[in-house]
């Protein structure tokens, strides 16, 4: 998925990064999704979902933090711009909240992809 589709499909405000791991070029995020935000939620699904969104290709990640853990952080704002060098690759800035206050996560990548799994 492009990255820039994945932003406008999924509402990720409020929503939880419970953890982060990269590994190589791939980025992963495991994110607590709520889902009630989603243009597709349907009152018989859960609120929260559990969700793994994986980006690929990561270049210049960096996590501007006092304390680099990340534990159930709230996610404020995602965004994403294009790179002049490239059609494909944009820089993301993710911007979240957590005890030790405000985090910016920002990293280059080209590729998105998204697990689901439910959450009650």
């Amino acid at each position: 998925m492009k990255i820039n589709a994945f932003i406008e499909e999924y509402d990720l405000h409020d929503s939880l990064i419970k953890k982060n791991q990269i590994n190589g070029g791939k980025l992963v995020l495991e994110i607590a999704l709520c889902n009630w935000r989603q243009n597709n939620y349907s009152p018989n699904e859960n609120e929260m979902k559990e969700i793994k969104v994986v980006f690929g290709n990561v270049q210049s990640y960096y996590l501007d933090s006092t304390n680099d853990t990340v534990d159930s952080d709230s996610i404020m704002e995602i965004n994403c711009s294009d790179v002049d060098s490239s059609p494909t690759l944009k820089d993301i800035k993710i911007v979240f909240e957590g005890e030790e206050g405000i985090k910016i996560m920002t990293f280059r990548s080209d590729s998105v992809t998204v697990e689901h799994d439910s959450l009650c």
